[in-house]
């Protein structure tokens, strides 16, 4: 029996779009002051989207404005881009005056730490591996969040003595 010619497939999706970058910011300026009418289309957030990304937007700064549906801020990033507008510093956070927290709260506040970085760690080397017959595996954490016994005063006054080090988003680890 002879075999039948097979048919090749046709790779389906979106077509390749081979737009310069210029064509592309142009196309996303266009669809900006589309959307700052008071009509505009739901859907062409997506299109911006994607024109965005053909003009090599990075995604770190295009993201959040896409997602918060911010007009304002996309107009800003894409004058940014075009060189009309200078980039914007970022502003430095003002210094926090930290609580004057007592010795012997601090004191406590260590040891609760220092427990919670020894059960967390025992929890984690106990898990058992692939095998039956492991003994489980080092523990590969470097910083956890402190006990909520402690507000949050009381671990910036640690992290400010030195005693602790902030590695951010409420994380702490031993120095």
């Amino acid at each position: 029996m002879a075999k039948g010619k097979r048919k090749k497939k046709k790779h389906s999706g979106p077509p390749q779009q081979s737009a310069n970058p210029e064509a592309a910011l142009a196309e996303a300026t266009k669809l900006t002051e589309a959307l700052a009418q008071d009509d505009a289309d739901p859907s062409l957030w997506g299109t911006l989207h994607k024109a965005l990304m053909a003009a090599k937007v990075p995604s770190g700064e295009a993201m959040p404005l896409i997602m918060g549906r911010n007009v304002e801020a996309i107009s800003h990033l894409l004058a940014r881009l075009r060189g009309d507008e200078p980039a914007i510093e970022p502003v430095a956070e003002p210094i926090e005056q930290v609580a004057d927290v007592p010795d012997d709260i601090k004191r406590q506040a260590m040891k609760a730490f220092r427990k919670r970085i020894k059960l967390t760690r025992l929890d984690h080397e106990s898990r058992l591996g692939v095998g039956p017959l492991t003994g489980g595996k080092a523990a590969e954490f470097e910083s956890i969040l402190p006990p909520h016994q402690f507000p949050a005063e009381v671990w910036k006054a640690l992290a400010d003595d030195g005693q602790l080090v902030t590695t951010g988003r409420g994380f702490y680890k031993l120095p």
